[in-house]
This record gives C-alpha cells, structure tokens and sequence, in this order.
C-alpha cells in the first residue's frame, strides 16, 4: 500500500505521541468517517490530548499527521482540526448568526459564503428560530448547538469533543447524543470524543481508545474492551473489574489454578504470557460473581473457598451492589440482578465466592500494577 493511499485511508494518524514527560509513547489512526471515543481515569489528561490534537499544546514528542501532512507544529486556525469543549467562549454580546459568522470573515470568506453557510449550520443543529438571539440568553443546549455549529462551519478534518455533555442535565444530554450522531452519520465526520464515563463512551458506538493517565493501554471496540481486556488496567478501567493477586499453582488448557493472596484457591483463564509459580493480577467483573450463602465449606481434599463478609447492600434500581471485605482486609464490589432472593443478605453476613473460569483472566503482575 502506498502512502498516498494510507492517508485516504487514515486521515488522522497519530505516531509515538508524547502527552507529558516520561509517559510512554503512543500511536493511533483514525480512518475517514470514524468516530472514536476516548475514556481515562483522568479526564484532564484526555483534555491535554483534544488540546494537543488541535495545537493548543505541545506534545513531550511523536508527530500528528493530518491527510498525510504532519502538522504538530502547525498553529491551531491552519490545522484543519476543531476543538469543541465547555472551555470554549461564546460571545454573547453577539446573536447567534454572527457567532457562528465570525470565525467566516476572520478568514476571510466573502459575505455570500458566510450567508449561506450561516443558514446551512443553523438548520443543521436546529437553531434556525434562534438565529438573530443574543448568545447570552441561549440555554446550555442551545450553546452547545451553536458551538458545534461554528466548529462545523469551518469544515474541519476532524472534529474533537472534550466533555461535550458535561454541562447539560440528563435530558439536554441525550437530545446532543443524538444530535452529534445524526450529524456525523450525515456529514461523514471524522470524530474524537473524549467522554467523562463508560456509558459517555458507549453512544458513537465505535472503537474506544482506554487511557491510564497518558497511557494508552488499549483500542478496541466496547465488547472487546469487556471481554478481551488486554491487561489489568483494561479490565479495571472499562470493565470496573476487581483485582485480586495471587500465584499460579499450575495452568492446564489454558485455565490457571491460582492461590489468591487474600486467601482461597479460584480459577480463571490464563493469559498468554502467564507462567505457573509466577504472581498474577486476576481480574473479575462485579456481575459475574456468583455469593454462596450457608454453603458448606471445603473439605482436607477440596481446594478452600475464598470467603468474604457484607460491607453494605446498596439498590441502585438497576441492580444490587455489594461491598465486600475479603479475609485480608482487602474490599471489592458484588452486583445481583434485582430478582436475586435476598435471603441471608444482610451487613456482616459471610459468604463464599465463586465463578466460572471463563469469567475471570489472569495477567501476569508487572510492576506498575
């Protein structure tokens, strides 16, 4: 494949990017159309990213390259990539229209163009009834609308969305979800969305690039991301999973027998670099937990139980919440389906653990862990 024909293929690419000082190098691309959700454990080191990708920081190293021409050194107005973020300022001495004109005629673009291309960004995000209202009087949805308007005006590259959603309630939320994936359906918009929790991740329903701080620790799609997790990290950032240590006592067909530091011996699958003898992070999701209450305990010939006892009992309305402490003081999260008999569930009751070994993965332990 030539280069011309990658740079069709991935607008945007991203080469052993530095964020801060000593954080480790990563790469992305970004084909055209695609939108991509970025999720992190701090959200400000994903708005240090938007603000690198739209030249309004320096990266620590690595290049960004846009239709295959590398502009990390290129100012923000020349680049071809629009930020839109709470941050940015809605002038709200002037109307709505001249908000989104403004940035038209600083580039000089003849007024005709400016008309028209007003009147197209305005029935585009549905503020064409606000059109001659000052800026300061628009609802926090309708800023959000004229920001996405003016952004769009410039016909960008890619389009980058740093807590987009973070300053509207519950119901103006959903209405810009929609509003976004309509608008990046029919414009075909390349699209980087930084999002403040999983479900804000979840709605472009694309690939979603997780991040430990300035780590990018994996890039895959929402199932993948669940079931797959590429190491501990990815299972406790997007899967919310627990993450108990151990030894492995021995692996048989890819399922390893683990000695759990906090006492009892479980199974889970081994990932491809675990050895046996060696320490390991295992890795299990609050929903596939499985509490067995009065069981009775193991005999001089079964492998021991891991035993826990009820912290509290919380009812979310989707489920029950459980937290637990383990026999070493450690505490983890249990969720039940709401149908789930509650009997013998109270605070401090003690119960057994168990699981399937498909439902658990153990990774061997590195040092950052």
């Amino acid at each position: 494949m030539s280069a011309s024909s990658r740079d069709r293929k991935f607008p945007l690419v991203i080469e052993a990017l530095a964020l801060a000082k000593a954080a480790e190098p990563f790469s992305l691309r970004l084909g055209q159309g695609e939108a991509l959700s970025l999720l992190s454990n701090d959200p400000q080191g994903l708005s240090l990213f938007c603000d690198v990708l739209a030249g309004f920081a320096i990266p620590e190293g690595g290049s960004i390259f846009l239709d295959g021409q590398d502009i990390t050194s290129i100012p923000p107005e020349q680049r071809g990539i629009v930020l839109v973020s709470p941050r940015d300022p809605v002038f709200g001495h002037l109307d709505v229209a001249d908000n989104i004109a403004l940035a038209l005629r600083a580039k000089g673009a003849v007024a005709q163009l400016v008309d028209t291309t007003v009147k197209k960004m305005l029935a585009l995000v549905g503020l064409d009834a606000q059109s001659n209202q000052r800026a300061d009087l628009l609802t926090p949805e309708q800023a959000v609308r004229l920001k996405l308007a003016r952004a769009l005006a410039g016909a960008p590259s890619v389009l980058v969305l740093d807590g987009l959603l973070s300053e509207l309630d519950l119901r103006a939320a959903g209405k810009t979800r929609d509003l976004v994936a309509r608008l990046q359906r029919a414009l075909g918009l390349t699209l980087v969305h930084a999002a403040r929790s999983r479900e804000d991740a979840l709605w472009l329903g694309g690939r979603i690039a997780l991040f430990d701080r300035h780590a990018l620790v994996q890039c895959a799609d929402a199932t993948t991301l669940m079931e797959r997790p590429s190491d501990a990290r990815s299972a406790s950032l997007f899967g919310e999973a627990n993450l108990l240590t151990g030894r492995v006592l021995e692996i048989e067909d890819d399922i390893a027998r683990i000695h759990l530091a906090c006492g009892g011996v479980v199974e889970a699958m081994a990932d491809a670099e675990l050895a046996e003898d060696a320490l390991c992070i295992l890795c299990i999701r609050p929903d596939r937990m499985t509490p067995l209450f009065g069981a009775p305990m193991a005999g001089d010939d079964e492998p021991a139980p891991l035993l826990a006892s009820i912290q509290s009992v919380l009812h979310t309305g989707e489920h029950i919440r459980f937290r637990l402490r383990l026999a070493d003081g450690g505490e983890i999260e249990m969720r039940r389906p709401l149908l789930q008999s509650m009997r013998g569930v109270t605070q401090g009751a003690s119960l057994q653990l168990a699981w399937q070994a498909s439902q658990a993965v153990a990774f061997p332990m590195k040092d950052d862990l």
